[in-house]
């Protein structure tokens, strides 16, 4: 990077809101599993999961009855990585852009929100996501998707998945010119795909 300490310093600045926030309000969940630690902020109150959204979370095991059992975030650090619901369309940093491996192979999806069961569910929580198409391989390092996941959404079977499943890379999104693809690229990492 050109000029490290700045992002050293904004870094240390989020750690430390972070904190605070955990500690000071109750609008912050923190698991209790420390080997994946990941934790929900900026809580929506007035946002709810859609009807299919919350089959899905039945379907996936999350312990709860009625909608109203769960709590809607908007900002979700997952082992560091700041990642921000509902931010889809915002090029060329998407903070709502994910990656997961799911089947042997990573797969992305854009977050619509993050949500936590208010029952106790020491999960450290879910995120209602949309996927994107099966990652084509122009290079190794830049895979390309559309926004037409329903292939994706019919193999894994929900919209929703546990924000364990969630890679900690942040996700660069690059539209490809007079088309409805887009390029997508990691901060981190590599993306996990089948022999």
């Amino acid at each position: 990077m050109h000029r490290p300490e700045i992002n050293l310093s904004s870094n240390f600045g989020l750690d430390v809101a972070c904190n605070y926030d955990r500690l000071a309000s109750k609008s912050c969940v923190s698991p209790d599993d420390n080997l994946h630690i990941c934790i929900l902020s900026a809580k929506k109150v007035y946002d709810s999961v859609s009807d299919k959204d919350f089959e899905d979370l039945l379907v996936i095991g999350c312990p709860v009855r009625e909608p109203d059992e769960l709590s809607v975030y908007g900002i979700g650090m997952i082992l560091g990585k700041h990642f921000k619901a509902g931010e889809w369309g915002m090029h060329p940093r998407c903070g709502s852009v994910i990656t997961c491996v799911i089947n042997g192979r990573s797969l992305y999806a854009r977050v619509l929100q993050f949500v936590k069961p208010d029952t106790g569910d020491r999960c450290a929580g879910y995120a209602c996501v949309r996927w994107f198409s099966e990652p084509v391989y122009v290079n190794s390092l830049c895979p390309r998707v559309n926004l037409n996941g329903a292939d994706i959404e019919r193999e894994v079977g929900s919209r929703v998945i546990r924000i364990t499943q969630i890679d900690p890379s942040q996700v660069s999104v690059e539209v490809i010119p007079g088309s409805d693809e887009f390029y997508m690229i990691r901060d981190s990492g590599y993306d996990t795909r089948p022999c």
